[in-house]
């Protein structure tokens, strides 16, 4: 009888292993899960964000905007290029800009600057803004070797933008080398 008591109690033994063995097997599968969720989600983000900083680069004005050129009428500037360009060059939005745009938002002719920041909101707004996206745009000149970068425009942020502290992606720089000096285009994403 005393045999068949221990028999017992191993067969439970056994079990109660079986059961802890499966518990942490379960446990590991769903930390696993949980990253691999979290890397797909780190690289979508940052695929995001440098497809949409690319776009917003490589966008070329429409004839709508009725671009005006100083000299030559009407243009279809690329955003990227000239509007950019242009923005380093004469910085000061009260005075001279070679392009001057009709904004998307406000409808008017703006300063190359003034454009430039208008555009990129509208643009932002319409793709990320409207995925409820917390993002972040900044456009910094840098004029010579050690100098400091200063804001070509006023940086965008939406829903508190992306500060350093939150987990954020970046674009990457979108450098564009300018007669005033470089112009380094950021668009951060956070959630």
């Amino acid at each position: 009888m005393l045999g068949k008591e221990k028999k017992g109690q191993m067969e439970m033994i056994g079990l109660v292993v079986i059961v802890i063995l499966i518990t942490l097997g379960m446990l590991f599968m769903a930390i696993f899960a949980f990253k691999s969720e979290s890397k797909k989600k780190i690289f979508t983000r940052k695929g995001l964000t440098y497809s949409a900083m690319s776009a917003i680069m490589k966008t070329t004005v429409s004839s709508d905007a009725n671009c005006a050129v100083e000299y030559f009428g009407k243009a279809t500037p690329q955003i990227g290029a000239k509007i950019v360009d242009d923005c380093a060059n004469y910085p000061d939005v009260e005075g001279y800009s070679l392009y001057r745009c009709k904004g998307p938002i406000s409808g008017e002719q703006l300063h190359s600057c003034e454009f430039l920041r208008e555009m990129t909101v509208y643009l932002l707004n319409e793709t990320l803004g409207s995925w409820n996206k917390n993002y972040e745009f900044q456009s910094k000149l840098i004029t010579f070797q050690g100098s400091e970068a200063k804001d070509l425009i006023e940086p965008i942020r939406v829903n508190g933008g992306c500060p350093k502290w939150k987990e954020r992606d970046s674009s990457g720089a979108f450098p564009i080398n300018t007669e005033a000096g470089l112009v380094e285009n950021v668009l951060f994403l956070c959630d």
